[in-house]
């Protein structure tokens, strides 16, 4: 039996689009057609929706069952891997039917619709190394105990027609099946013109040597170019009565498969090399035939004779003469297109001419607008002279300059007194902001105990929101839970420990940790349908337990622990484009810093036992961030907190701080508030607690967990 994998190899894809009139192949119980898995073409199989309707047929004829052939085919592939099988990309359901969907490798066409469309013989390399192709995967699927039993040229798909790969495995075994149940079979499973004789029989006989008698067929086949169309299996004669010597009895005797195919088998030269492999692969006994690793070496013995060698190079020559032909051709293609560039080029040129003669008409007439304009312009020196020739007029004149003097000072004035006024409003209304923004959101409505928290939500650990539920993390094993209905749920543990969660686009995301064969971890692990699956890039740098916040398609993973040094490097990962990159560092290394986005700011509030940062706390805008270089000189130190291994959290739109050491090193229940300039507090919880997992919820709602002090305490706090 072949061995299985720990679990079995699938491809995430997060979207998929059937073409269903893109068919590839149909069959009596499916259709293939093209598929599009997030930027990847594929092959899809679908079962025609009515045949799930099927009764169950009995037990003997399960193979009969299209739903039973889906499932084995899915089975088989998902724990096969070679490059001669047809890759396995994982299965759907189609939403228009809930059919289930097989999603597999995409390949160019059948070895049936390649020989049929093929205008001459096949070159004899490409019949040696079609042939080992499939004799390879013979031989993998053989040396894991499987038989495939349906192996036919439309079960063979090609690549540019050069390599193979065996595919279809809705008929496949393991080579220790029921042998009771076998015998029941009153049908051969596979297409009967490639079946060995003792899969014909009642009971049918499996073993991997009928897959070699079908390797015979397709042998005969690839060199014929001729589906095969054997003889009926058994011949009618007269032979003596065994009691009665004067009469005869008409008896059925079997007729050997070389006898039924020869017709097939004077299709080819007798001195064509495949000719004694096919030949020996279809003897009537399975134990005459040779093994399928047998067949591998002698295919490959034939790559080193000289007919293959010449036959690969005179297919390399027509390769090369075709590639000559298709240059001179694209050649004479470019001349045409360069002669019509070339008329294209005059008739431009005419164009161009015709422009010209029109610039100059225009230039003609700016310079009779010119003179015009130089006319208008000695007519207007006329009139002025005329008019300070006047006297009375001037005086007029005068007099409606002076009025129109006052009456310019006096709206200056009062457009002074009014910029005044509005200094004076904007002032008081900058100080009823501040004063507003000061007292949002501190004042609580109810402070409500929750249901204790599960073992080891505490000290270091880590928590997301998503949508009405809340996820917390310990800080020392790889559990996570859930807090939603006021109830508390595990769920499946994570690959790795000492991990810090974080919501990245609506989805439970884990960040660096340790596993069993990583001590120090890069990876994240995001939870998607009940499963932990890489989604995201790994880390450039492996850490343990560091701070993560996300916002606007940046995920900004900062310090940590690695190789037993506190680190001060700071990653972001843009998820639109999925790329890690090493942005400006902290000025101070710091493990299981808190990590909170406020506004356009990223706060960090560094853990550390150093007696002159660990009450510090920085900033850094998502911008400069994003666009620094690697250095700690966009870090802005902002007001020391009073305490040191406090909890941030944005409420409202306002940056808080929960709990922590005071400075004789006792917990606090203390809840402070940033206001720009200084951390106030605002309120008290009813327990004193630090380094404890909190959580914005919708309303203007604070959780708080467990921490040091609090053991497994949660209480819910609601501001206005």
């Amino acid at each position: 039996m072949a061995e299985r994998q720990d679990h079995e190899q699938e491809y995430i894809f997060r979207n998929v689009q059937l073409f269903k009139n893109d068919t590839l192949g149909t069959g009596s119980y499916g259709a293939v057609c093209k598929a599009k898995c997030d930027q990847l073409l594929c092959a899809a199989k679908l079962l025609y929706p009515v045949l799930f309707q099927i009764a169950v047929p009995d037990p003997g004829k399960e193979h009969r069952h299209p739903f039973r052939r889906f499932e084995t085919e899915c089975a088989f592939l998902s724990c096969i891997n070679h490059p001669n099988i047809v890759q396995y990309l994982g299965t759907y359901r189609d939403p228009d039917t809930n059919a289930p969907v097989l999603l597999m490798e995409l390949m160019d066409e059948s070895l049936t619709h390649f020989l049929e469309s093929s205008p001459g013989d096949i070159p004899y390399h490409i019949q040696v190394n079609l042939s080992y192709d499939i004799a390879q995967a013979l031989a993998f699927l053989h040396s894991n105990g499987i038989i495939h039993r349906d192996l036919s040229s439309n079960n063979v798909l090609l690549i540019a027609g050069t390599r193979a790969k065996v595919t279809d495995f809705g008929m496949s075994k393991f080579r220790d099946i029921n042998v009771s149940r076998l015998a029941t079979m009153t049908t051969c499973p596979g297409t009967p013109a490639f079946m060995s004789p003792e899969a014909l029989n009642e009971p049918p006989v499996y073993t991997d040597k009928l897959d070699n008698f079908s390797f015979g067929v397709l042998l005969v086949q690839t060199t014929t170019r001729q589906f095969p169309n054997p003889t009926d299996r058994f011949e009618n004669i007269q032979v003596p009565h065994p009691r009665n010597p004067g009469r005869t009895i008409e008896a059925k005797i079997a007729i050997p498969e070389l006898e039924r195919r020869q017709a097939h088998l004077s299709l080819i030269e007798p001195t064509h090399p495949l000719l004694p492999i096919a030949r020996c692969c279809l003897k009537d006994r399975d134990v005459e035939r040779p093994s399928s690793q047998q067949l591998c070496q002698t295919l490959d013995a034939l790559k080193r004779t000289p007919r293959y060698q010449e036959s690969s190079q005179q297919d390399l020559h027509q390769m090369l003469r075709e590639q000559i032909t298709a240059n001179d051709t694209q050649l004479q293609i470019n001349e045409r297109i360069l002669t019509e560039n070339q008329e294209i080029i005059t008739q431009n040129n005419k164009q161009l001419h015709t422009q010209a003669n029109e610039i100059q008409t225009l230039q003609q007439d700016k310079a009779t607008l010119q003179h015009e304009a130089e006319a208008r312009e000695r007519q207007l020196r006329r009139l002025n002279q005329e008019l300070q020739s006047s006297e009375e007029n001037t005086a007029v004149l005068q007099q409606t300059i002076d009025q129109r003097d006052r009456e310019v000072t006096q709206l200056r004035q009062a457009l002074a007194s009014k910029n005044e006024e509005s200094h004076d409003l904007s002032t008081r209304m900058h100080q009823v902001a501040l004063q507003d923004e000061q007292a949002t959101p501190t004042k609580p409505v109810t402070i409500e105990s929750l249901p204790d928290a599960p073992d080891g939500i505490g000290y270091g650990s880590s928590s997301a929101v998503i949508g009405d539920k809340t996820y917390f993390s310990p800080y020392r094993n790889n559990k996570v839970y859930e807090f939603s209905n006021n109830q508390w749920y595990e769920l499946p543990p994570c690959p790795n420990n000492r991990f810090t969660i974080v919501s990245v686009d609506d989805m439970l995301t884990t960040v660096g940790g340790r596993s069993d064969t990583q001590y120090y971890s890069n990876k994240l692990y995001s939870y998607i349908n009940n499963k932990w699956v890489e989604h995201f890039p790994p880390m450039p740098t492996k850490r343990w337990t560091p701070g993560a916040v996300y916002a606007n398609n940046t995920l900004v993973v900062a310090g940590g622990l690695c190789d037993s040094k506190t680190l001060n490097t700071v990653e972001i990962l843009n998820t639109a484009n999925m790329r890690w990159s090493i942005v400006s560092s902290l000025p101070v290394p710091t493990t299981r810093p808190s990590t909170m986005i406020c506004g356009d700011y990223v706060y960090i509030h560094t853990r550390t036992d150093n007696a002159q940062e660990k009450y510090s706390v920085y900033k850094c805008s998502l911008r400069q961030l994003t666009q620094s270089q690697p250095s700690s000189a966009i870090w802005k130190k902002i007001a020391p907190l009073p305490v040191s291994y406090s909890s941030l959290v944005t409420i409202n739109g306002h940056l808080l701080a929960v709990g922590g050491w005071d400075s004789n090193g006792d917990n606090t229940k203390d809840i402070y508030q940033y206001n720009e300039t200084l951390w106030t507090v605002i309120i008290q919880m009813s327990t004193p607690r630090s380094s404890c997992p909190t959580a914005a919820l919708p309303g203007n709602k604070l959780m708080v967990v467990g921490g040091d002090g609090a053991d497994r305490k949660c209480e819910v706090i609601t501001f206005v």
